[in-house]
């Protein structure tokens, strides 16, 4: 336990580090925009300060999935095996989840509108809800009560979960060292590059944002090719976990 909470608090400063550093780029990248300077003297600097930590964000392979994926759907406490389905079939950073407010969704709609100040890169983001991500709110709604958070503390329901609190639930199934939440994002990525979906649309549905000027301008969405490849995946995710499917590999 005392390894655990030495891994959490140093995942918190590297966290704290991150933001730090994004917001200074941001407000240099801002002053550039803006005629204030001429360059940016944080840019590419990223490059070198992560290459001694990188986090772990270990990921089963894909033929190994469909067995996590029913693992998953056996987990026996019904809010958390929720939020790992969520987790795998919305590919978001786990802290946005594990965070997120009922405010934020719009059910009728099917969207997830990620306040600015939750994303890691400072931007609003939002995401398409496939139907089955839809039927999993509604059913965890039914269940956690008058938080505002999906996520619930126990002990006091004005607070989110644990940030440990997926990586345990992973553990408890038999999958530490081999898959973490945050994992759940580059399987999401190489399935879709696999597949042949357009490269634009998976790095706007993982959040990520180019360095630069490129960046401050480039806000599109696509938002309308995100529902498609949000629902394929979803619908995808399904198919391997249901072990009544045959799965015949290619000669």
């Amino acid at each position: 336990m005392e390894h655990l909470k030495g891994i959490q608090q140093e995942h918190k400063i590297y966290e704290q580090v991150k933001r730090i550093r994004t917001m200074c780029r941001d407000i240099y990248d801002y002053a550039k925009v803006t005629g204030r300077i001429d360059y940016n003297p944080l840019e590419g600097l990223h490059k070198f300060l992560e290459s001694g930590k990188k986090e772990n964000m270990a990921h089963v392979d894909e033929k190994d999935l469909p067995a996590l994926l029913r693992a998953i759907d056996n987990y026996p406490t019904p809010d958390i095996r929720i939020g790992l389905k969520l987790l795998t079939m919305l590919f978001c950073r786990p802290s946005e989840l594990r965070e997120a407010q009922w405010h934020e969704f719009d059910l009728d709609e099917g969207l997830w509108n990620i306040p600015e100040e939750r994303m890691k890169k400072r931007r609003e983001h939002v995401i398409p809800l496939p139907t089955q991500a839809v039927n999993l709110l509604n059913e965890l709604k039914s269940i956690r009560g008058e938080s505002e958070y999906l996520f619930p503390s126990r002990s006091n329901p004005n607070k989110p979960k644990s940030d440990t609190v997926f990586i345990m639930a992973l553990r408890r199934l038999g999958y530490e060292g081999r898959q973490t939440p945050h994992g759940f994002r580059h399987i999401a990525s190489t399935l879709l590059n696999n597949k042949g979906f357009d490269e634009r649309h998976i790095e706007a549905a993982l959040a990520h944002v180019k360095d630069g000027v490129a960046g401050v301008y480039n806000k599109a969405q696509y938002l309308n090719d995100r529902k498609h490849l949000m629902q394929w995946y979803a619908d995808h995710l399904e198919q391997l976990a249901d072990d009544t499917v045959i799965q015949f590999k290619k000669a």
